[in-house]
């Protein structure tokens, strides 16, 4: 599907194996961002086919390739973009219509809650005319696909100058999204992150490692590939479903194939780390490197361990220490589990989407928009953290509260904690 005019202009795709690699690449490598690779489409379209469609989109100047986006139609819960008087109503229409507000969503993006943008451009464009773009290139989707919700996820402060453009002249409403949490830290490991904490936090860390020894549990980490797709089964799958079950915001149910799929695809750009006791599984997690970023994304855990191992703790702190040596500039920590990962000393990054209404949902939205995602507060890093600090020099950092199985029943929640 095309859109071509003389300058700006957009092509629409049916799969990423349509696309032209070449055109797309040059954006996205540009960019760096894992979420907009062709092959992350791929693991959506092939995993998730039974609810998911996708449309690669790819913008020119002319004939010069200038932004990327993958816009899906998603079947979800609308439940989750609200919040206060309103989700409770939902919540007791669904005792009687348990489908309630079961909507399909047309997406700028795709439907994985990591926080990644729905729409990347090259810097030295023109931003407004891709703006502009975007909007048509989604208004003819969602006519076609016969949806009334629009929803563009999800972009940082940074992207305001251009992205508020969405809500400024194309009647979108801007909201927050649930902040990232981010470490912007630069260790060559998990030691050497762990010689900057204060000597409580220290203590406190090596007691939950100590638990999982102690505990007789063994934990293996692999890059994507045949043993990761071997490994990741359905109990792997199982343990993941317990921790979305847990959840406040869950947008998506990812299946056991979508995690297969992205060790196949990615390989050594997907990061996978698994903990046994014994023979058993009894925690998961799995992560994506990109350019300058560690993404981890999701886990799962027994919850029947947790308390006595601190398998999150314990997988957190294994996945942080892949990250530290990728030596990228920047470790998103994921969504979810604010107090816990302030406690590492994670900065929040605010969010934003841009939602639209289409048909008889404009009105119904103006309506409600005040409960649709009301803000989202941030929490101020619990320890102040400096890269490469000596043991000694931490000691007078501000303490931390030290982990317990309390705040791991908190913090675990659906996408990565």
């Amino acid at each position: 599907m095309t859109n071509e005019t003389i300058g700006f202009h957009y092509r629409i795709f049916d799969s990423a194996d349509a696309v032209p690699v070449e055109a797309w690449n040059s954006v996205q490598q540009r960019v760096g961002d894992p979420f907009c690779d062709l092959r992350f489409i791929r693991v959506v379209e092939t995993s998730m086919a039974a609810d998911t469609r996708c449309w690669p989109v790819v913008f020119y100047d002319g004939k010069r390739p200038v932004a990327i986006s993958c816009i899906s139609r998603y079947r979800v819960d609308a439940g989750v973009l609200t919040g206060g008087p309103l989700q409770t109503v939902i919540g007791f229409v669904r005792r009687v219509l348990p489908s309630f507000l079961f909507l399909k969503i047309v997406f700028a993006g795709l439907p994985v809650s990591a926080g990644q943008r729905g729409l990347v451009m090259l810097p030295d464009t023109n931003h407004q005319e891709v703006v502009r773009l975007m909007d048509d290139a989604l208004a003819t989707i969602a006519r076609r696909e016969a949806v009334g919700l629009i929803v563009i996820k999800e972009f940082e402060q940074t992207d305001s100058d251009w992205a508020d453009q969405f809500s400024r002249q194309y009647r979108y409403y801007k909201a927050d999204s649930l902040p990232m949490n981010r470490l912007e830290l630069a260790f060559d490991s998990f030691d050497d992150y762990l010689a900057a904490r204060s000597s409580r936090s220290r203590s406190s860390i090596r007691q939950s490692r100590r638990r999982l020894r102690d505990t007789g549990c063994q934990l293996i980490q692999l890059p994507g590939g045949p043993e990761a797709i071997e490994r990741f089964t359905d109990e792997a799958h199982r343990l993941y479903l317990a921790v979305l079950g847990k959840s406040h915001s869950r947008l998506e149910t990812l299946p056991a194939e979508f995690f297969r799929e992205l060790a196949r695809q990615f390989g050594d750009a997907a990061h996978f780390t698994f903990i046994y006791q014994s023979e058993r599984l009894v925690a998961v997690s799995c992560s994506l490197k990109g350019d300058d970023v560690f993404q981890m994304m999701f886990c799962g855990i027994d919850y029947s361990l947790n308390d006595q191992a601190h398998l999150y703790f314990n997988i957190m702190f294994s996945d942080l220490d892949v990250g530290f040596r990728q030596h990228v500039s920047r470790i998103n920590v994921g969504q979810n589990g604010d107090t816990f990962k302030a406690r590492l000393g994670c900065r929040q990054i605010p969010l934003s989407i841009y939602i639209k209404g289409r048909n008889l949902f404009r009105p119904l939205l103006w309506m409600f928009q005040r409960w649709f995602l009301p803000a989202a507060p941030l929490l101020a890093p619990i320890e102040t953290l400096s890269g490469k600090r000596s043991p000694q020099a931490s000691e007078k950092s501000q303490p931390t509260v030290a982990p317990s199985a309390t705040v791991a029943r908190e913090t675990v929640l659906g996408p990565l904690p």
